[in-house]
C-alpha cells in the first residue's frame, strides 16, 4: 500500500537500511562502525534535510539506520552517501552487502533484531540494550517522533514478550559467554590460568563476570577510565588488578588469555606486542579473542606462531550449536512477532485516515467558531459570557455527536479486511473532497 506521495501532511513511509553479521564480514563491518559522536552529527545532518525520524544502531554486529520519510528515494541517497563517506569506501563496493527494507519488511525486522532473533547469538540480551540505548539518544537529540516512537516501543514490548512467553532466553547466552567459552575449550582448566581484560564496558563487564564464575586465577582489567574498571571489579572481582592501557605490553607476557572489547581508532595488541608476550613466555601459547568493532587486535596476529586470535565472526560455530538446541522456541518466538508485526502494522495502515479526520474536525470547528463569533458581534451582545460560554458548549457538543460516526467509521479502518480497506480509501477521497476548502 502506497504510504504518501511525498507531498506536507502525507504519512512518512518507515524504512531501514543495514548491514550485519549475516552480509558482511567483520573486515567490512568495522569501516561501517560510528562513534557516539558521529551519530549525532549524522541525524542531525539528516533531520535537517528533511527527514521527519530518525535512530541509528551501531554495534559489533551490525550498523542500521532507520527512518520515516515523505520521500524514500531521496532519504535512502542521502543514506548511501552518508555510507561512502563514513566508509570510504565505492557505493559498488559495499552496496550489494546491504539490506533495505520499507513498510512492512522493515517493521518485522525492527521487532525480529530487538528479539534477538537476529543476533549471532539468538536469544541473548545484549541488543536489546543496545536498540533501547540508540532509542534513547535519538529521542534526546529531538529526531524521534510519532511513527518511531510507536514502532520502538512496540518493539521493545515484543522483545519483552518473547523472553516472557518462551524458553529462548532461558539460560541466556551472549557474545561474552561464547568468547568465554571459546577460552575455556583451549584450556581444559580455566582456574590455573591468567587473563587480560581490556575494556571495562557493558561486554568488558559480562566476561568478566563469566570469568569470576568459572575460577579464573588472575584477572587483570585495562581501562582508558580507571573509574569504570574499579566499578566493576569492586561489583563483580575485587581481586581483580586495575592497570593503564600502557601497562598492556608488560601485562601480555604474563597472561594466557587476553579478552578485548574496546573501542579504539588504532590497534592496542600490534604485532610488537604480540612477539614480546611470546617471547618472555618462553614460546608458550597466548590465546586471544577481539570482539571489538573496529578491531583493537591487529588480525596478522593470527599468522604468528604460538598466538592463537579469534575475532567476534569466529565465534559463530558456538553460537550455531547453540542455535540448534534452540529452534523449537525459535520457531515460537516467531510466531509472536509476527503476530505485533501485524498489530502494528495495522496501525500504521490506519494512520491513513488520520489527515481526513482532522480535516474535518477542523473544517466543523471553524464554522462554529467563525458562526460564533458573529453572532456574538451582531444577535447575542446582549448575552452575559456565562450565558454565551453555555452556548459555546453547545454548540461543541452537537458538533461532536454530528461528527461522531463518519469519525467512528474511519477510525475503523484497521480492522476491516483488504477489500473494505481499498473501499474505504475511495471513500476517504471522497470525503476529503467534501470538506475540501474551495477559493
Amino acid at each position: 500500500m502506497k504510504r504518501n506521495n511525498g507531498e506536507e501532511g502525507d504519512i512518512p513511509e518507515i524504512g531501514l537500511i543495514g548491514m550485519n553479521h549475516k552480509t558482511a564480514p567483520v573486515d567490512i563491518r568495522e569501516r561501517f562502525s560510528l562513534s557516539d559522536e558521529k551519530i549525532t552529527k549524522y541525524m542531525s545532518w539528516l533531520h535537517s534535510q528533511g527527514v521527519k525520524e530518525s535512530v541509528c544502531v551501531s554495534t559489533c554486529n551490525r550498523v542500521e539506520i532507520y527512518f520515516a520519510s515523505n520521500n524514500i528515494p531521496e532519504t535512502v541517497e542521502k543514506i548511501m552517501s552518508f555510507l561512502e563517506e563514513v566508509s570510504s569506501m565505492k557505493r559498488e563496493d559495499f552496496e550489494k552487502l546491504l539490506y533495505k527494507k520499507y513498510s512492512k519488511d522493515a517493521i518485522a525486522h525492527t521487532l525480529v533484531v530487538a528479539s534477538s532473533l537476529d543476533s549471532l547469538v539468538v536469544g541473548e540480551d545484549e541488543i536489546l540494550g543496545q536498540m533501547k540505548e540508540a532509542y534513547r539518544k535519538a529521542c534526546n537529540e529531538k529526531r524521534t517522533g510519532l511513527i518511531l516512537n510507536r514502532l520502538f516501543h512496540h518493539a521493545f514490548k515484543t522483545a519483552k514478550r518473547v523472553r516472557t512467553e518462551t524458553e529462548i532466553a532461558r539460560n541466556p547466552l551472549s557474545v561474552a559467554y561464547i568468547a568465554t567459552e571459546l577460552a575455556m575449550r583451549v584450556f581444559e582448566d580455566i582456574s590455573k590460568r591468567k587473563a587480560l581484560l581490556i575494556g571495562a564496558g557493558e561486554m568488558g563487564e559480562l566476561i568478566l563476570k563469566y570469568l569470576t564464575k568459572y575460577s579464573i586465577s588472575e584477572i587483570y582489567i585495562a581501562n582508558r577510565s580507571f573509574h569504570n574498571a574499579e566499578r566493576i571489579a569492586d561489583e563483580i572481582n575485587r581481586n581483580a588488578h586495575i592497570v593503564t592501557l600502557d601497562d598492556i605490553k608488560n601485562i601480555s607476557a604474563n597472561v594466557d588469555i587476553i579478552i578485548s572489547s574496546v573501542s579504539v581508532k588504532n590497534y592496542i595488541i600490534t604485532p610488537e606486542i604480540g612477539k614480546y608476550a611470546v617471547k618472555m613466555k618462553g614460546d608458550q601459547p597466548v590465546f586471544m579473542i577481539d570482539i571489538s568493532i573496529p578491531r583493537s587486535i591487529d588480525p596478522s596476529l593470527n599468522n604468528m606462531d604460538n598466538i592463537f586470535l579469534y575475532n567476534v565472526d569466529d565465534l559463530q560455530s558456538i553460537a550455531d550449536e547453540n542455535l540448534k538446541n534452540r529452534l523449537r522456541e525459535v520457531e515460537l518466538a516467531k510466531i509472536l512477532v509476527q503476530s505485533d508485526v501485524d498489530d502494528f502494522y495495522n496501525w500504521y495502515e490506519g494512520l491513513v485516515v488520520v489527515p481526513t479526520i482532522i480535516s474535518i474536525q477542523k473544517q466543523f470547528e471553524d464554522i462554529r467558531l467563525n458562526e460564533l463569533s458573529r453572532y456574538r458581534r451582531k444577535r447575542l451582545k446582549h448575552l452575559s459570557d456565562e450565558d454565551f460560554r453555555i452556548i459555546e458548549d453547545l454548540t461543541n457538543q452537537i458538533m461532536k455527536k454530528t461528527l461522531h460516526n463518519p469519525i467512528m467509521y474511519l477510525r475503523s479502518f484497521e480492522s476491516k479486511s483488504e477489500a473494505e480497506k481499498k473501499a474505504m480509501i475511495e471513500h476517504v477521497k471522497i470525503i476529503e473532497e467534501l470538506f475540501r476548502k474551495r477559493a
